[in-house]
């Protein structure tokens, strides 16, 4: 494999330099092994395993009549790894209040587990909330889960985004994005709608998310001591930091492993660091596009929209060329501000004799399973808001991902079949990256969460934060609320 891409930034791209603002770009990869998705932290786990070995990808998109599709959804679902432990985790999860489940890209656990719950009755006539750090997650897995349960999208399973909510009286499964949850706890702190509370992807470390935890808890300790239903609260994700999660709501809350059907992932780390990442990539892509074959589709990680469509353009520009011969190459940029029609093409399956390529920023690294993605080339770059108390300022600023980030983009190629990574960076660089990503709450401004608090009427300095904002931070956002009038 190491062979076949010495020399990827010469020859004949050449006529393309001008997409570079250096040109000593030389991609050279060595292999890091097998992509591993587990998680570090030397921690007793509940395991879960899955006995059997399962070759049947999840392929949501199909022709086939309505009641043969639901079959075979139905025949997927029992494919699934966390199906084969179903009983042991419905059970796990009625005899705690709060469950941290670990479950490894492709186990099946933001789709399944909400409709087991529903299924065992634990839900308790009320509604299952299942929140996700993305609008286009909570839409794309709440189609999903519609129709596995063979039921029109608003009906039995809906979902609510900001500007939008599919939902009804007969909703029972709802995914819904961690501010609209938010926004509901403004006037339903004990948050009574639900006895079963989902945070899904609880790594991402969203300012929602760090609020919600804080809520959810104070909320669970309130309805123990009160007639109201107990609130089993779920935290669930593939990298978090299992330690931090379990110290901040108790030892006795022993996490779940759960083992995933993610395929072997063959990384590549450059050989060199690259100053350009968006040339390397440019050359990574048609180095794979010579000679992988038609619907091995190519998974990209920019850092924002400028990038994206500069990229994008220059791919469009290259495959023109007479030298990129068949297969036809479909470029599809993938960012948040992309109206949601546009997002939506990415899940479109691939046509023959063509190569989908999809340009993204991260919010395709977790919950999006992507059909036919074989290759992920990472920049291993993230656009990060960076909030300063002293001056004032935020700024999005370009920073490195951590090594949670990185496995979660790698693991975006073995969701459906054995997969490849090529991260345009070295592997020192990857040795030298943080565990996990510094959380939201505390690099960013934190004025419009305070003024939730104080909405709430909760003392902020006895909030149980999982990680508390500094006093300059805390300080410097009531003043801004004080000087607007707010308080």
């Amino acid at each position: 494999m190491e062979s076949k891409y010495k020399e990827m930034g010469n020859s004949k791209y050449d006529a393309f330099a001008h997409f570079r603002t250096k040109h000593s770009s030389t991609l050279n990869y060595k292999p890091n092994g097998v992509h591993n998705q587990t998680n570090s932290i030397s921690l007793k786990k509940v395991k879960l395993d899955n006995d059997e070995n399962v070759n049947t990808s999840n392929d949501s998109h199909t022709t086939l009549p309505p009641h043969k599709l639901n079959k075979t959804l139905q025949e997927q679902r029992k494919t699934l790894p966390v199906y084969n432990v179903k009983t042991q985790l419905i059970h796990h999860i009625s005899k705690n209040s709060t469950s941290i489940i670990v479950g490894e890209t492709g186990s099946g656990k933001t789709t399944q587990i909400p409709q087991f719950l529903f299924e065992s009755g634990l839900w308790n006539g009320s509604i299952i909330a299942v929140t996700q750090p993305r609008r286009v997650a909570a839409i794309t897995v709440a189609q999903r889960v519609a129709q596995e349960q063979n039921c029109k999208l608003g009906e039995l399973v809906g979902y609510s985004v900001r500007f939008e909510e599919v939902t009804s009286k007969k909703t029972r499964i709802k995914y819904m994005t961690d501010g609209i949850l938010l926004r509901e706890a403004l006037s339903d702190k004990l948050l009574l709608k639900y006895n079963v509370l989902i945070l899904d992807e609880a790594h991402e470390r969203t300012i929602n998310t760090d609020v919600l935890f804080g809520i959810a808890k104070a909320a669970q300790k309130r309805r123990a001591k009160s007639f109201y239903p107990p609130l089993h609260l779920i935290i669930m994700s593939a990298t978090m930091d299992v330690r931090k999660v379990q110290d901040y709501f108790g030892d006795e809350h022993i996490p779940v492993y759960l083992t995933g059907r993610t395929y072997k992932v063959n990384i590549f780390h450059s050989k060199q660091i690259q100053e350009d990442y968006i040339y390397a990539s440019l050359v990574t892509l048609f180095n794979i596009h010579k000679d992988a074959p038609a619907q091995h589709d190519v998974l990209i990680f920019m850092t924002g929209q400028e990038e994206i469509d500069t990229l994008v353009q220059a791919i469009r520009l290259v495959a023109k060329d007479q030298i990129c011969k068949s297969p036809t190459i479909r470029v599809y940029p993938f960012y948040s501000n992309l109206p949601q029609n546009r997002q939506l093409e990415i899940f479109r399956p691939t046509p023959p004799d063509c190569r989908k390529v999809i340009v993204s920023t991260n919010i395709a690294e977790t919950s999006l399973t992507i059909s036919g993605i074989k290759y992920v080339i990472d920049s291993g770059k993230v656009k990060m808001r960076v909030h300063d108390s002293v001056t004032g300022l935020e700024k999005l600023k370009v920073v490195t991902i951590s090594k949670a980030q990185s496995l979660q983009r790698a693991g975006r190629a073995g969701r459906e079949q054995e997969g490849f990574c090529y991260n345009l960076y070295t592997k020192r660089q990857f040795l030298e990256m943080d565990d996990v990503p510094l959380p939201e709450i505390l690099r960013t401004n934190i004025t419009t969460s305070l003024l939730q608090l104080l909405a709430m009427k909760i003392d902020i300095d006895n909030f149980d934060f999982i990680d508390k904002p500094s006093s300059d931070s805390i300080n410097y956002g009531l003043k801004q609320l004080y000087m607007l009038g707010a308080i």
